[in-house]
């Protein structure tokens, strides 16, 4: 039994710690993980590539330059060259020394703790590469954390084949840009009885039937186009509705009733909106 993103209806939205609490500590380091617990986060979101020697570790960008001091790319080093970077400088001078953490150090810290949310990542842009799927799992099952974690990802090929290999695992496939959709969101919100017709119930629905067709579990478009329509559809099939991007209204966001609530600064968040 995998961990389970729904909350009841009496229920605020779960926090979910977006790189940490990545506005108070250098993301995706253990000093945001640290700080996101003491704050109160229920979920850590990190983003996880695998390093030149197939060790899993935990950064966003596929080069090394924008929160670190190594040049290159990720998949050029090995995780113990990795380790040796200063993830820390970049964002103050409090937290030299941070280390680009390995999810199993991760996972092992938040046994007991909270949730993980981990995004799997790949270069370049679009691409797969079918050997970080098999590490993550492994990584998981070897640190007992199959009941904490759910894993998402543009790359739905990835999640199709988590689901094969980890099935208990929750999964969302985070669905591409889709200008129709957007175009749709923005309209209904400006002429609401358009929502109740057929053919714009169809468009406002679709990450939910992008969810359903790769076989996953967890509903998780941009918050840019969550709807009303979208999280009671959903919710009626028993899927959560977990959203990302970097644009948040809050209350509205509340109000529609997702499940989770992305934020890079959890305490913040919570003593503001719930």
């Amino acid at each position: 039994m995998g961990f389970d993103l729904r909350r009841h209806v009496s229920e605020s939205p779960r926090i979910v710690a977006h790189r940490g609490a990545s506005a108070l500590a250098p993301e995706n380091t253990m000093a945001a993980f640290e700080r996101a617990w003491r704050d109160g986060a229920d979920i850590i979101e990190l983003d996880v590539r695998l390093s030149a020697d197939r060790h899993v570790v935990v950064i966003h960008d596929a080069g090394l330059e924008r929160t670190t001091n190594g040049v290159g790319l990720v998949s050029d080093w090995a995780a113990s060259e990795l380790r040796r970077l200063d993830a820390g400088s970049w964002f103050g001078a409090q937290y030299a020394g941070e280390h680009i953490p390995t999810l199993r150090e991760v996972l092992d810290w938040a046994r007991g703790k909270l949730a993980v949310m981990l995004e799997l990542k790949f270069a370049p842009w679009g691409s797969f590469d079918p050997l970080l799927v098999p590490e993550v799992v492994t990584a998981i099952d070897e640190t007992e954390m199959v009941e904490q974690v759910v894993v998402i990802s543009f790359q739905p090929r990835a999640l199709v084949q988590l689901k094969v290999l980890a099935p208990a695992v929750p999964a969302g496939p985070i669905p591409p840009r889709d200008g129709l959709l957007i175009l749709a969101v923005g309209l209904v919100r400006r002429f609401t009885s358009l929502g109740k017709t057929r053919g714009f119930r169809q468009l406002l629905t679709r990450p939910l039937r992008y969810t359903h067709g790769w076989g996953c579990d967890i509903v998780s478009p941009n918050i840019d186009v969550a709807t009303t329509r979208l999280v009671e559809t959903a919710h009626a099939a028993g899927y959560p509705v977990s959203c990302g991007g970097l644009r948040w209204d809050y209350p509205h966001a509340i109000q529609l009733g997702v499940d989770t609530i992305s934020a890079n600064d959890p305490a913040r968040i919570r003593e503001l909106y719930l």
